[in-house]
């Protein structure tokens, strides 16, 4: 009798194996909607990209409304997730193109940002949302650029403070209340945006070079703290 429960039943393993094929499918379907998005063929495009959504969805027994970023893991899932960040914005941008389809935009937008926001990849999925706004080319310019606002601005990272000196650290805090307070207009935005693309990038490149991980801090202790005190004093913070 205990040899019997141990046997899988073959229906079971052949639901399985069935249900890990559709979802290796998924990869097919996002491939044709990349093709087919370049080729301007936008309505197959989409059509391809909500296969790709749906086949997710379903592995999470949600629907494609419901889907998450917290439903993966951050590190060993970057991959699809920084995907399913770009699948939204080809997708935002194609329902941008038709004023009947704005609230699907929208949607799509703030998927875009869902995805982008806390992950490795959010400075990169800043810069191309930047450079698609400098081109003018949305209809709805304000609402993909209340979308690089959040991207940019609204997530709790504060690059080099935080790799300074932590992200519980009071440096880190107090610099960030006071990126709360200049990110309301436009001089304040303008330095947040050369900030964090100057302080990702060193950053990064620090991660990459763990030797130089402590001139880093040698080099840029002193001004922070210098900073940190002249923002109080002037914000009052």
């Amino acid at each position: 009798m205990a040899d019997d429960k141990k046997k899988k039943d073959p229906r079971e393993e052949r639901q399985k194996e069935h249900q890990a094929e559709i979802y290796r499918s998924r990869l097919k379907y996002l491939k044709q909607a990349q093709v087919l998005y370049r080729e301007d063929k936008v309505t197959q495009a989409i059509d391809n990209y909500y296969k790709y959504l749906a086949i997710l969805s379903n592995n999470f027994d949600t629907t494609e409304d419901k889907l998450s970023p917290t439903m993966f893991d951050p590190e060993k899932d970057v991959s699809e997730l920084l995907l399913i960040s770009h699948v939204y914005w080809d997708l935002a941008k194609a329902f941008d193109r038709s004023p009947h389809h704005q609230r699907e935009c929208l949607r799509s937008l703030d998927q875009f940002v869902k995805f982008s926001i806390g992950f490795k990849y959010q400075h990169v999925n800043a810069q191309i949302i930047r450079k698609f706004n400098n081109k003018k080319q949305a209809h709805n310019f304000k609402a993909f650029e209340q979308a690089y606002t959040k991207i940019h601005v609204a997530s709790k990272k504060c690059y080099l403070a935080t790799e300074l000196y932590g992200d519980k650290h009071f440096i880190t805090e107090d610099l960030r209340v006071f990126k709360s307070l200049i990110q309301h207009n436009r001089l304040g935005l303008k330095f947040i945006e050369i900030y964090y693309r100057s302080s990702s990038l060193l950053v990064q490149w620090s991660q990459q070079h763990p030797i130089f991980r402590m001139s880093l801090k040698v080099t840029f202790d002193l001004p922070i703290r210098i900073v940190h005190k002249l923002i109080k004093y002037a914000f009052n913070i």
